[in-house]
This record gives structure tokens, sequence and C-alpha cells, in this order.
């Protein structure tokens, strides 16, 4: 039997996950959990793993905890961060935690209060699955520092309360991408795609290949694939942006005519039909298309190749 993982989209959904009272959260787009106020029954029953569509940044005081990743396991240990994007795969198991923190926001929280080049700044929000690092007590008392400051913030009633809780979020990033570059004890993708890369290119196998064997999905574009891994279009777009080169559209025009030149020059399928094949509303549509991509028209391209251009 097949075991559904669980999606958690929102942060009322991680609250209800752990057991947590929606009431700790200031927002709907952020959250400071502290470990110790975590019904730690529920926390140790919850079931092995699950997804989430938002950043967490889990920074463990004192304690120790083990993060399973690809079926391999990670040891998290006191005075450590623990940094995981959206839409990967978090497993914990707690063994002794007596201080710890979950910071989780979304990217809505990004757009809204942090700088507006976040992804280029922090690159590593976009281009890894998760970062882990330990700290030295010069940077721990930092960190610490500053998340005794958003603690505060978050009791507190100023009017400016996140775009301060924001500005104190970048400053952790920075600590962050810091302490990655110099990090003692480094977690690193054996394999220069993502999983969300490599999860794309499955997913635009399989739709290409039930279009070709006959079957008609509806006609995808990247926010579809996106949801296909209940991620937000912009994040899906950065991250295969950033780790192939190309935006996740030229990956599916790129395919779509490869395979539409594929009939033309191997079949002699009416130019009408491959229309009809690919979900265009007519061949005339398919001809527009086809010629932006190549500069030529599907009967000129036919025609370049030797074949009956009236096909």
């Amino acid at each position: 039997m097949e075991i559904k993982i669980p999606m958690l989209k929102t942060l009322n959904e991680i609250c209800d996950w752990f057991g947590l009272p929606t009431s700790e959260l200031i927002s709907e787009d952020f959250m400071l959990q502290e470990i110790d106020h975590l019904d730690k029954n529920k926390l140790i029953k919850a079931s092995n793993t699950y997804r989430a569509n938002f950043f967490t940044i889990f920074i463990i005081n004192d304690g120790s905890a083990v993060h399973l990743f690809n079926n391999e396991e990670i040891r998290l240990e006191s005075s450590s961060i623990f940094v995981t994007g959206p839409g990967h795969y978090r497993n914990y198991k707690f063994d002794h935690i007596s201080e710890a923190y979950f910071i989780c926001f979304t990217e809505k929280f990004l757009a809204n209060y942090c700088i507006s080049d976040i992804y280029k700044e922090f690159p590593f929000l976009l281009s890894e699955s998760f970062i882990y690092t330990t700290i030295d007590l010069e940077n721990y008392l930092i960190i610490k520092s500053n998340t005794d400051q958003i603690k505060h913030e978050i009791k507190g009633n100023s009017e400016e309360k996140m775009i301060l809780i924001g500005n104190m979020v970048e400053f952790l990033l920075i600590k962050i991408k810091e302490l990655f570059q110099n990090q003692l004890n480094p977690v690193i993708e054996k394999n220069n795609n993502s999983n969300v890369v490599n999860t794309f290119y499955k997913d635009l196998e399989n739709y290409f290949n039930e279009i070709l064997n006959g079957e008609k999905p509806k006609q995808l574009k990247a926010s579809d694939f996106a949801e296909l891994q209940f991620l937000n279009e912009d994040y899906f777009s950065r991250i295969i942006k950033a780790k192939t080169g190309r935006t996740p559209t030229a990956w599916i025009n790129s395919r779509l005519l490869r395979e539409a030149k594929m009939l033309l020059t191997e079949t002699t399928m009416p130019i009408a039909e491959i229309a009809y094949i690919f979900q265009f509303t007519n061949s005339r549509y398919f001809n527009r298309y086809f010629k932006k991509q190549t500069a030529m028209t599907p009967k000129n391209y036919r025609k370049s190749l030797g074949h009956d251009p009236n096909l």
C-alpha cells in the first residue's frame, strides 16, 4: 500500500500537525515557535515525513535531532542551524531538545517585508534542498540575540512589527550565508540538480508521453508544473532557472518543438492533425507558434527536409 505523504500548505496546517494552537501565529506568513512550548507527545508521534510550502529555519540551541533526507540520516546537534525551502520533504526525529526554535515563513513574507532581490542576495534559498551548519560560540550568541529580538518584537504592538521582523530575518539570513560559506559540517547535494528540477524533468517527460500515446491531458503551463510539486510558480521558476539556466516555459517550448519536429520529419501526418495532438485550437495558431520558435512555418520546415509540403 502506497503511503501518502501529506503536504502542509499553510502555517495553520503546521500548527495542527504538531498540535500547536493557531494563536501562536502572528500572521498567515510568519511563525516563530520554541520547541519547549510544543506538545512533545504529539511531536514524537507525528508521521515520519511531510512536505511544506514554506521556508523553515530550525535553530537548535541545546539538544539533538535527526533529519532523514533521501534515506540518509543527518544528525543535528546543539548550536546548529538547519534550513529547508518550500516543497521539500521534512522528517525530524527528536532525541532530547531543551532549547530550540522553528522559524517558518512564506514567500509572501519575503516579498512583502524583505529586500526585493532576496534570492539574488541569498541564492541558497533557491539552490539547496537544505543546508545544515554548526555554529561557533561567537556566532551562536549573535544568532540567539537576533532570535530573542524577533521574539520580543512578536509580543509588541508596533504598527511596523512585520517590517521590523522582516529586517531581523534578513540579518539572520546574512549570518546563515556567512556560516554556510565557512561551515564546519557541510551537507551538500550530491546531484547538481535539486529534487525540484529532477521532478520537473520527470513530469515533463510523463506529460509528453501521454500526448504521444494518444491521451489528451490538458495543456500544461509553468504554473501547472509548479502546482504538481505544491510550489509557488515564481519560486518554482526561479529554481529551474537558477539550476538549469532556462525557464520552465523555455523547457516546455523546447520539448514541444522537438516532438513537433519529429512528427513533421518522420511521419506523413497532416499539419492540422499535429496541431490537434498538441492541443492548438487550429493549425493557424500552430503555424504561428512554430514560426515564432523556428522562423519557419511547419510547411516550409517539411519542404526544407525534402518532404511533401502539402501534408
